[in-house]
C-alpha cells in the first residue's frame, strides 16, 4: 500500500518533467527567424513598403473601416503553418497576387470585408522577393515590428 501510495504521489511530477523536457526538446529543433541588416531583407521590406502596405499595412491601428486591406502579418497568417516548405507558402500568394479571384483566396473573410484585391503590375522577381520574404519572418513577432520601425525613421531608404 505504502509503495503504490508512493508510486501515485510522484506519478504528477514525473508527468510534469517529461512534458518540460519535451519542450526544451523542441525548443532545440526550432529554427528561429531572425532578422539581419542584409540586402535581401533590406530589399524585401523596401519592395514591401513600395506595392503592399498602402492597403496591407503592418498595423492594425483604425479599424476595418481605417484600412483597404487585412494587415499583411495576418495574410502570412492564413497562408503559413508550421513546417510549411517555401514552395507551398508561396506560390498560392503569387498566383493570387497575380490573378486575385476567390477561388485562389485562404481569406474569405477579408473579401467580403475590403473585396477583392486587384490584380497588380509587379515584376516577377520583385513579386518572388517580396513573398519570400513575408515566408521568412514573422511580420507578427515584436522583433520584426522593432525592424519595420527602425527602417521607416530612415529618411531616403535605398532602392
Amino acid at each position: 500500500m505504502t509503495k503504490r501510495l508512493i508510486i501515485l504521489s510522484l506519478l504528477p511530477a514525473l508527468l510534469w518533467i517529461g512534458i518540460l523536457l519535451y519542450l526544451q526538446q523542441n525548443k532545440k529543433n526550432e529554427v528561429p527567424i531572425q532578422l539581419q541588416k542584409s540586402e535581401q531583407n533590406l530589399d524585401g521590406m523596401v519592395l514591401m513598403d513600395r506595392y503592399c502596405f498602402a492597403c496591407h499595412h503592418p498595423g492594425m491601428g483604425g479599424g476595418p473601416s481605417g484600412r483597404t486591406g487585412p494587415p499583411m502579418f495576418r495574410v502570412r497568417e492564413h497562408y503559413f503553418r508550421e513546417g510549411m516548405g517555401r514552395e507551398e507558402f508561396v506560390e498560392p500568394i503569387i498566383a493570387y497576387v497575380q490573378r486575385p479571384s476567390q477561388d485562389k483566396s485562404k481569406m474569405p473573410g477579408a473579401i467580403r470585408n475590403f473585396g477583392l484585391m486587384p490584380p497588380l503590375p509587379i515584376d516577377q522577381k520583385d513579386l518572388d522577393s517580396i513573398v519570400n520574404y513575408i515566408y521568412d519572418h514573422d511580420l507578427a513577432s515584436e522583433e520584426w515590428i522593432n525592424e519595420w520601425t527602425e527602417f521607416k525613421k530612415q529618411e531616403n531608404p535605398p532602392l
